[in-house]
Protein backbone atom coordinates (compact mmCIF):
# COMPACT_ATOMS: atom_id res chain seq x y z
CA UNK A 1 0.00 0.00 0.00
CA UNK A 2 1.28 3.75 -0.77
CA UNK A 3 2.53 5.89 1.70
CA UNK A 4 1.03 8.94 -0.07
CA UNK A 5 -2.37 9.87 -1.71
CA UNK A 6 -2.24 11.92 -5.06
CA UNK A 7 -5.45 14.51 -4.64
CA UNK A 8 -5.50 18.21 -6.19
CA UNK A 9 -3.90 20.86 -4.80
CA UNK A 10 -5.08 23.04 -2.42
CA UNK A 11 -4.64 26.80 -2.37
CA UNK A 12 -3.26 26.62 1.33
CA UNK A 13 -0.40 24.07 -0.75
CA UNK A 14 1.14 27.09 -2.46
CA UNK A 15 4.02 27.04 -0.02
CA UNK A 16 4.95 23.95 0.23
CA UNK A 17 4.84 23.59 -3.78
CA UNK A 18 6.98 26.61 -3.65
CA UNK A 19 9.30 24.49 -1.82
CA UNK A 20 9.43 21.11 -3.21
CA UNK A 21 10.29 23.36 -7.01
CA UNK A 22 12.90 24.92 -5.23
CA UNK A 23 14.34 21.69 -4.05
CA UNK A 24 14.31 20.30 -7.12
CA UNK A 25 15.45 23.19 -8.91
CA UNK A 26 18.49 23.17 -6.57
CA UNK A 27 19.64 19.90 -8.00
CA UNK A 28 20.27 21.44 -11.00
CA UNK A 29 19.75 18.01 -13.63
CA UNK A 30 15.60 17.14 -13.52
CA UNK A 31 13.76 20.59 -14.40
CA UNK A 32 14.70 23.83 -16.12
CA UNK A 33 14.55 25.93 -13.38
CA UNK A 34 17.84 26.57 -11.17
CA UNK A 35 18.73 28.75 -8.05
CA UNK A 36 18.44 31.23 -6.83
CA UNK A 37 14.61 30.43 -6.83
CA UNK A 38 11.99 33.13 -5.88
CA UNK A 39 9.92 30.69 -3.13
CA UNK A 40 7.48 33.46 -2.40
CA UNK A 41 7.08 34.64 -6.05
CA UNK A 42 6.67 31.35 -7.28
CA UNK A 43 4.29 30.19 -4.27
CA UNK A 44 1.91 33.63 -5.22
CA UNK A 45 1.55 32.83 -8.55
CA UNK A 46 0.66 28.69 -8.66
CA UNK A 47 -1.89 27.92 -10.33
CA UNK A 48 -2.92 25.44 -8.22
CA UNK A 49 -6.31 24.58 -10.37
CA UNK A 50 -4.03 23.31 -12.79
CA UNK A 51 -2.27 20.76 -10.17
CA UNK A 52 -2.03 17.50 -8.73
CA UNK A 53 -0.14 16.50 -5.70
CA UNK A 54 1.18 13.50 -3.79
CA UNK A 55 1.01 14.22 -0.35
CA UNK A 56 2.49 11.95 2.63
CA UNK A 57 0.95 12.36 5.88
CA UNK A 58 0.69 16.17 5.33
CA UNK A 59 3.90 16.54 3.31
CA UNK A 60 3.82 17.57 0.15
CA UNK A 61 6.26 15.10 -1.96
CA UNK A 62 5.78 15.27 -5.51
CA UNK A 63 3.32 17.74 -7.71
CA UNK A 64 2.24 17.38 -11.57
CA UNK A 65 1.03 20.57 -13.25
CA UNK A 66 -0.90 21.22 -16.02
CA UNK A 67 -0.32 24.29 -18.48
CA UNK A 68 -3.41 24.53 -20.57
CA UNK A 69 -3.63 25.21 -24.26
CA UNK A 70 -6.76 26.86 -26.05
CA UNK A 71 -6.18 24.18 -28.79
CA UNK A 72 -7.00 21.58 -26.62
CA UNK A 73 -3.83 19.76 -25.12
CA UNK A 74 -1.92 20.80 -22.09
CA UNK A 75 1.81 20.96 -21.49
CA UNK A 76 2.82 19.19 -17.93
CA UNK A 77 5.55 19.09 -15.75
CA UNK A 78 6.32 16.96 -12.95
CA UNK A 79 8.96 17.55 -9.98
CA UNK A 80 9.41 14.74 -7.37
CA UNK A 81 11.47 15.34 -3.91
CA UNK A 82 14.59 13.21 -3.91
CA UNK A 83 14.01 10.79 -1.37
CA UNK A 84 10.82 9.98 -3.06
CA UNK A 85 11.69 8.73 -6.60
CA UNK A 86 11.55 5.04 -7.31
CA UNK A 87 8.47 4.48 -4.92
CA UNK A 88 5.72 4.60 -7.34
CA UNK A 89 4.62 9.00 -7.02
CA UNK A 90 5.97 9.55 -10.83
CA UNK A 91 3.73 6.52 -11.75
CA UNK A 92 0.54 7.56 -9.46
CA UNK A 93 0.81 11.44 -10.09
CA UNK A 94 0.97 10.81 -14.24
CA UNK A 95 -1.57 8.33 -14.46
CA UNK A 96 -4.20 10.35 -12.26
CA UNK A 97 -3.16 13.31 -14.59
CA UNK A 98 -3.91 11.53 -17.75
CA UNK A 99 -7.31 10.85 -15.84
CA UNK A 100 -7.92 14.95 -14.98
CA UNK A 101 -6.90 15.19 -18.49
CA UNK A 102 -9.45 12.92 -20.02
CA UNK A 103 -12.33 15.04 -17.35
CA UNK A 104 -11.25 18.41 -18.44
CA UNK A 105 -11.84 17.03 -22.60
CA UNK A 106 -7.89 17.76 -23.51
CA UNK A 107 -7.20 15.45 -26.37
CA UNK A 108 -3.34 15.29 -25.82
CA UNK A 109 -0.64 15.86 -22.99
CA UNK A 110 2.76 17.11 -24.21
CA UNK A 111 5.91 17.68 -22.10
CA UNK A 112 9.76 18.62 -22.51
CA UNK A 113 12.58 16.69 -20.31
CA UNK A 114 16.05 16.69 -20.59
CA UNK A 115 17.89 14.11 -22.95
CA UNK A 116 19.68 12.92 -20.13
CA UNK A 117 17.11 12.01 -18.05
CA UNK A 118 16.73 8.43 -18.60
CA UNK A 119 14.66 7.76 -15.60
CA UNK A 120 11.74 10.35 -16.61
CA UNK A 121 11.93 9.18 -20.11
CA UNK A 122 11.06 5.50 -19.19
CA UNK A 123 8.37 6.65 -16.85
CA UNK A 124 6.77 8.71 -19.23
CA UNK A 125 7.13 5.67 -22.24
CA UNK A 126 5.67 3.35 -20.01
CA UNK A 127 2.36 5.77 -20.04
CA UNK A 128 2.41 5.66 -23.67
CA UNK A 129 4.00 9.11 -24.32
CA UNK A 130 6.01 8.97 -27.59
CA UNK A 131 8.90 11.46 -28.84
CA UNK A 132 7.54 14.00 -31.19
CA UNK A 133 11.34 16.21 -31.32
CA UNK A 134 14.22 17.01 -30.12
CA UNK A 135 15.53 20.81 -29.21
CA UNK A 136 19.10 20.75 -29.89
CA UNK A 137 21.05 22.47 -27.02
CA UNK A 138 17.92 24.44 -26.23
CA UNK A 139 18.72 25.45 -22.44
CA UNK A 140 21.54 27.22 -21.51
CA UNK A 141 22.98 26.02 -17.78
CA UNK A 142 24.18 28.50 -15.20
CA UNK A 143 27.40 25.84 -15.94
CA UNK A 144 27.35 27.25 -19.25
CA UNK A 145 26.13 24.12 -20.75
CA UNK A 146 23.72 23.97 -23.39
CA UNK A 147 21.33 20.80 -23.03
CA UNK A 148 19.04 19.28 -25.56
CA UNK A 149 15.60 18.43 -24.72
CA UNK A 150 13.10 15.82 -26.03
CA UNK A 151 9.65 16.66 -26.77
CA UNK A 152 7.03 14.50 -26.26
CA UNK A 153 3.51 13.58 -26.43
CA UNK A 154 0.79 11.17 -25.61
CA UNK A 155 -2.87 11.44 -27.30
CA UNK A 156 -5.81 10.81 -25.29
Amino acid sequence: MADFQVRPARDDDRDALAALFAGVAAERDGIASEPPVDVEGVAARWRVQDSLVADANGTLVASIDFFPSVFGFAEIGMAVARDWRGRGVGSALLGAAIDEARVRGWHKLSLGVFAHNDAAIALYRKFGFTEEGRRVKHYRRSSGELWDAIEMGLLL
